[in-house]
């Protein structure tokens, strides 16, 4: 059986722990995707969770494995957060994970249908798989508490303005561990803006 190993060969992408933000290009990747809105800790956060992650782990034991005859491991959780300001503070978001180059959307289609035939009860209807391509972005690596990413997020704004870009407001976190297995000062993330060059006036 292959085996490939996407954080291997991403490595820049997934697997890095350069805390000094950095300039990169992140290129088109297929996901799969779900789009809700409410705070992390609100029931809707984890109904993404849990038709993302199962659908996925379909693909690679269900499909991938027994079809294709690949393996590898399903990568992180990944969620592009836009937070609303106009009354209080709001939260939307998608929450992702990237799928091998291998996967179509024939496979997603018989992962849904994997899953209900096995009684999963997920919001299969609301899971997507599409291609993203992200472009040109600032990231740089967390490590601790969630609640200080703010000041890593700050650090990476002010890198982009340092070097004549502009960025979005909507941040992009990989969250490279388990939340519920994991000791605050362990937890591991990558964040990225997307930035593009100042127009000259």
């Amino acid at each position: 059986m292959e085996v490939i190993d996407l954080k291997k060969d991403l490595k820049h992408l997934y697997n890095s722990t350069k805390k000094a933000p950095a300039i990169l290009e992140v290129p088109k990747m297929k996901y799969l995707m779900f789009d809700g809105k409410g705070h992390p800790n609100e029931p809707d956060f984890q109904i993404a969770a849990e038709a993302i992650y199962t659908v996925s782990y379909l693909l690679k034991f269900e499909i991938a494995r027994k079809r294709c005859n690949i393996d590898y491991k399903v990568m992180p959780m990944e969620v592009i957060w836009n937070l609303s300001r106009e009354d209080k503070i709001s939260f939307f978001w998608t929450m992702m994970i990237m799928q091998p180059f291998f996967i179509t959307d024939e496979m997603f289609s018989e992962a849904i249908e994997l899953s209900i035939k096995k009684g999963k009860k997920i919001a299969h209807e609301r899971l997507r798989f599409e291609e993203y391509e992200e472009g040109l972005c600032v990231q740089a690596f967390h490590s601790g508490d969630y609640n200080k990413m703010n000041d890593t997020l700050a650090r990476m704004k002010s890198f982009a303005e340092e070097n004549d870009f502009e960025h979005e407001i909507d941040t992009h976190d990989i969250y490279l561990n388990d939340v519920r297995k994991t000791k605050t000062e362990n937890l591991k993330t990558i964040m990225r803006i997307r930035v593009w060059k100042k127009s000259k006036k």
